[in-house]
């Protein structure tokens, strides 16, 4: 049966108080992942217990929204293996802290609902206000008969809605006559919420479980400002360098699980200071939270008599610049991560092309915005006062900005995919035709390991035909050879990527490969190795690329598993290897075991402890003065330099991973499909030469040259897009965005309010893009409205015992479902 990955990669954008709107979402993406897990367990074919999800996560109700995602599945299941599962998410801000949360449930297969209550309990105003700056009873007495005719006032205006309670007024009135001029919100409270809320979510015996299956990794971004910020190296014509202060710091963490199972994570309980203390630095807003620095962790942990044992691996990982510019990480001061990156998506990118998928996957980025259109004001026609203008500038332009510019590079991105895949089709005969006549047609037939490697080796000559083509090619794939050479060294080294000393080391590698004959200034075409059956027969230049050519040969893999997924195919397409699936499935997930086998390469730990002596002895001079003579240098150390660059080549042993490869490509396995299959499968391999002269430039500029060629389609999650259970006329659902976004922490009915939509919206939306992955021809057989509204019934059944300040709410959703 055809296999299908639906991969999500989440985003938060910051909301402040809607915070709790985003957590009721949180709720519904974890019981779909959840659900997928069930789905796919390996026992569910003999395990006889009746499924809910109940059953295997007590922390669910019997009636759980995961019971209806599993019913899908299993209706889908018929036709199509579709496995769901979340590999990326970034928050800023208040998205951070649901960003963090959803992470390290997805990774240790951890509840959410043990923060249902604290998000409802705690995120007040009167919970979090400083000691220090909390009015007493005749702190600004002045203001006390102020406050209900301002709320009347924000409320026929319509920065309010909903009721005016008591329980508002009371909290409105605590707030304004607090400390002015310095942050009345107290930020360790803060950190002392996030860290238990995290620490609760621990089961007693989590028995090494995950929601990602094994060979996937999750990755989480959580964006910072970093008040001071850090110098940064520019290099230019003149000055060579400038110096820039750069303030935008993501915080980055992974699991990563291996084919095994075994599981290296920052999510476990040893991280969870590092998360808490990065979802608190993230929500610093300016003005209500003062900023955070880790001492302040440091300290609520003392208090505790708590530990920290990930604390130097999280600061080595994400202040690692300080250290290199002798800083001290714990000097840094953080403020709210949505002053320079509200909504992450680009980050969020660059995180997804490093990811791999086992099958067919259809990627998709949810960026979830808590903000409604109905929120956001009109931008008038006059001319703007000065006080407008000043927090227009300093605050709302920056974290209103919208995501049309990311969203449309994101755009112009699959444009370019559905081009490049486009060439690719109309290439594909064409590249076939050159193979045949090169390997005379024996491809097609039985062949060895030893033709399949003389093939290979032997197929770059076919471009030396057109010596403008080949010797560009070249030039290109040595130079990303010298790349890797040159972040070997530097990893071994410790060198800042953007530093001085890495600019003098890839200055003094380039000269000496151009010392060598390996960077050629005149024609590569004249000096190709006539005949080829092993490395040792090729040129210099040649053997560097295969010595280290690492993303040459990810991007290699990565386009036979493009060509392998296009073989799937639809049912009676004439390039489609249906009666074959299962066999292709088994080299897909081969040529995987390769390329996440190269992973090795991604740090330096692999190399050995005389390696790196090597490179320190070498290189580490060059850091002794502001300027280098690189030529001087490189004719004083050449023999060493050579020697290292032999050293390297022989640790990395890129060239078994080429055998591995062609063992692959050579084996019964393959050699067992329909023919057209398997030449298709050898096209994109032995002829990936031509493949990489026709898409390199595309592939490089969109940054695929180790990741999979595939569109990133964008769906959105927020008030304006869940129209199931709209009610009628432009009514605003959420209240939490009131009072500059703060209305949510005035009262409790507001958070209840939000975090049921939240709820309802994820069950909506989630069954939309469901839908949307789907063939036509299986989303037809599926009742999805009905699906939605058994999975709203449940989410109300569920709530309505804990949500007491919104009967009414309740009732006339009760109503909106009923006439579904």
């Amino acid at each position: 049966m055809k296999q299908k990955e639906l991969r999500l990669a989440i985003v938060f954008f910051g909301g402040v108080s809607l915070a709790v709107y985003q957590h009721g979402i949180n709720r519904e993406i974890l019981n779909l992942v959840r659900a997928s897990k069930l789905y796919h367990r390996d026992d569910r074919e003999t395990d006889s217990t009746l499924l809910s999800l109940h059953a295997h996560y007590p922390d669910e109700p019997e009636q759980s929204t995961g019971d209806i995602y599993y019913r899908f599945l299993e209706a889908v299941g018929q036709q199509l293996d579709l496995r769901v599962l979340v590999d990326v998410v970034s928050g800023a801000s208040a998205g951070a802290m649901n960003g963090v949360a959803l992470s390290r449930a997805l990774a240790h297969d951890l509840s959410l609902a043990p923060l249902t209550d604290m998000w409802l309990a705690e995120a007040d105003i009167a919970e979090l206000l400083d000691p220090e700056a909390r009015a007493k009873r005749w702190s600004k007495w002045m203001f006390w008969p102020l406050v209900g005719p301002l709320l009347s006032r924000l409320k026929r205006e319509g920065l309010i809605i909903g009721q005016v309670n008591a329980e508002m007024r009371e909290r409105a009135s605590l707030f304004l006559r607090s400390r002015w001029f310095k942050p009345p919100l107290d930020g360790r409270r803060l950190a002392a919420l996030i860290l238990d809320g995290l620490t609760v979510m621990e089961r007693p015996v989590a028995g090494g479980d995950s929601l990602l299956p094994p060979g996937t990794q999750l990755d989480l971004l959580v964006t910072v400002t970093d008040f001071r910020g850090l110098d940064r190296s520019i290099f230019i014509h003149d000055p060579p360098i400038v110096t820039e202060r750069e303030h935008r710091r993501p915080l980055h963490f992974q699991l990563n699980r291996d084919k095994g199972g075994h599981l290296r994570s920052d999510f476990d309980l040893d991280s969870v200071p590092s998360l808490a203390f990065a979802a608190r630095a993230s929500a610093s807003y300016p003005g209500a939270f003062p900023p955070a620095q880790i001492r302040e962790m440091d300290d609520l942990l003392a208090t505790r008599h708590r530990p920290w044992p990930a604390r130097a691996r999280f600061i080595k990982h994400n202040f690692g610049g300080y250290s290199a510019q002798r800083k001290d990480p714990e000097d840094a001061v953080l403020v709210d991560g949505s002053i320079l990156d509200n909504k992450p998506i680009m980050a969020t990118l660059e995180a997804i092309r490093a990811q791999s998928a086992f099958r067919e996957v259809d990627r998709r980025l949810i960026f979830i915005d808590p903000h409604s259109q109905l929120d956001k004001p009109a931008p008038g026609t006059g001319v703007p006062g000065f006080f407008a203008t000043l927090r227009g500038a300093l605050s709302d332009l920056p974290r209103t900005d919208p995501t049309y510019k990311e969203l449309a590079d994101v755009g112009r991105y699959n444009k370019q995919v559905r081009r490049l895949k486009q060439a690719i089709f109309y290439a594909r005969p064409q590249v076939e035709k050159l193979i045949d006549q090169d390997t005379e047609g024996k491809f097609r037939g039985k062949f060895t390991i030893h033709d399949l490697r003389h093939w290979r080796l032997h197929s770059a000559n076919a471009l030396t035909a057109t010596p403008i083509v080949f010797d560009s090619y070249m030039r290109t794939m040595v130079l990303e050879a010298l790349d890797f050479v040159v972040e070997l060294i530097v990893g071994a080294c410790g060198f800042p990527r953007e530093s001085a000393a890495t600019h003098h080391l890839q200055e003094a590698v380039e000269l000496w490969a151009a010392k060598h004959e390996i960077l050629l200034a005149d024609s590569y075409w004249n000096r190709p190795a006539k005949d080829v059956n092993e490395n040792v027969d090729l040129p210099a230049f040649a053997q560097l690329v295969i010595n280290f050519g690492v993303v040459y040969k990810k991007r290699r893999l990565n386009f036979v598993l493009h060509e392998i997924n296009d073989l799937y195919g639809s049912a009676g397409s004439p390039a489609s290897c249906v009666t074959a699936d299962d066999d292709l499935d088994l080299i897909n997930i081969q040529i995987h075991k390769l390329i996440d086998a190269m992973s090795m390469y991604d740090n330096t730990d692999f190399l050995s402890e005389q390696a790196v002596a090597m490179c320190r002895k070498l290189f580490m001079p060059i850091t002794a003065g502001p300027t280098v003579d690189i030529e001087q240098f490189v004719a004083g150390q050449d023999a060493d330099l050579t020697g290292l660059v032999r050293r390297l080549g022989i640790e990395c042993d890129l060239a078994a991973k080429n055998d591995a490869a062609d063992g692959l490509l050579s084996s019964p396995l393959l050699q067992s499909l329909e023919p057209h299959c398997r030449a298709a499968i050898l096209t994109g391999y032995l002829g990936y030469f031509y493949w990489d002269v026709l898409l390199h430039p595309v592939v490089s500029a969109l940054a695929l040259e180790a990741g999979p060629i595939e569109e990133i389609l964008v769906d959105r999650i927020s008030p304006d897009d869940a129209l199931s259970l709209a009610p009628p006329g432009n009514t605003r659902v959420l209240l939490g965005g009131t009072f500059a976004g703060f209305g949510g922490f005035l009262n409790r009915a507001t958070r209840e309010n939000d975090y049921l939509w939240g709820r309802l919206h994820a069950v909506d939306r989630l069954f939309d893009i469901l839908a949307s992955t789907l063939p036509v021809a299986i989303r037809v057989k599926i009742d999805f409205q009905a699906l939605k509204k058994e999975g709203f019934e449940r989410v109300i059944e569920e709530e309505a015992k804990r949500l007491k300040l919104i009967p009414d709410l309740v009732s006339q959703i009760r109503a909106s479902i009923a006439a579904l």
